[in-house]
């Protein structure tokens, strides 16, 4: 398995996904933006087919738990759902998240596939929840921003031709990270003025997270 492929993958996903979310938006259809997806990721999948075979069980527990969380997410937007139903069940996507971490290490089943494939599931619910959140008009557009940071900063890195290398963490990361999940994921049952604030620290804090990681490119 090269990490070339998925790192390749990876980079046409991004752009597929912008493209995704603006045709979603232009339509009025969310249902555009998990089609898409769904085909990009069953893409990734079946083109890893033999990793998928070498794991006992098939597949390996972790990749399951993230198959799930994923198929969660797709179905969301075909469902009506009540806004409460939505804040639980989003939010044991979140929990789901920290169980396949914990599986693929206690399995000893880490991978680069596993690590992209759960990444980008990650990515993927930000910008779906987001979504969701502006067509609910619960959100304003900026929020859309935050959504699709993660495929804008991929699309940037391509364009600027800007090689990966490795670099130190920002201290927080994962905890701005897993608050921005959390808010997100509640903010269907928070008040007005809760939502819109507590959305709005966390997304600062994450755009400073980014900004930091490409200003260190930069240099």
């Amino acid at each position: 398995m090269s990490i070339d492929k998925i790192k390749k993958w990876n980079d046409r996903h991004a752009f597929l996904l912008l493209l995704a979310g603006g045709l979603s938006l232009y339509c009025g259809r969310l249902e555009l933006l998990s089609l898409m997806a769904l085909g990009s990721f069953l893409y990734y999948i079946l083109s890893h087919r033999d990793l998928w075979m070498g794991y006992k069980p098939f597949g390996g527990y972790a990749n399951w738990v993230t198959s799930f969380r994923l198929s969660m997410l797709i179905s969301f937007v075909f469902l009506s759902l009540s806004n409460e139903l939505l804040a639980g069940l989003l939010l044991l996507v979140v929990v789901l998240d920290v169980v396949d971490g914990y599986l693929a290490r206690k399995m000893n089943q880490q991978s680069d596939f596993g690590l992209y494939f759960d990444m980008e599931t990650d990515a993927f619910f930000v910008a779906l929840v987001s979504m969701l959140l502006y067509f609910k008009g619960m959100m304003p557009a900026w929020i859309l921003i935050v959504g699709f940071m993660r495929y804008l900063n991929v699309a940037i890195y391509q364009i600027l031709r800007l090689k990966p290398k490795k670099e130190p963490k920002l201290r927080f990361a994962s905890v701005i990270a897993g608050a921005l999940f959390v808010v997100l994921a509640i903010s269907f049952v928070l008040p007005t003025s809760i939502r819109y604030y507590s959305l709005l620290i966390v997304s600062i804090l994450v755009t400073y997270s980014f900004g930091r990681s490409f200003l260190n490119y930069l240099k």
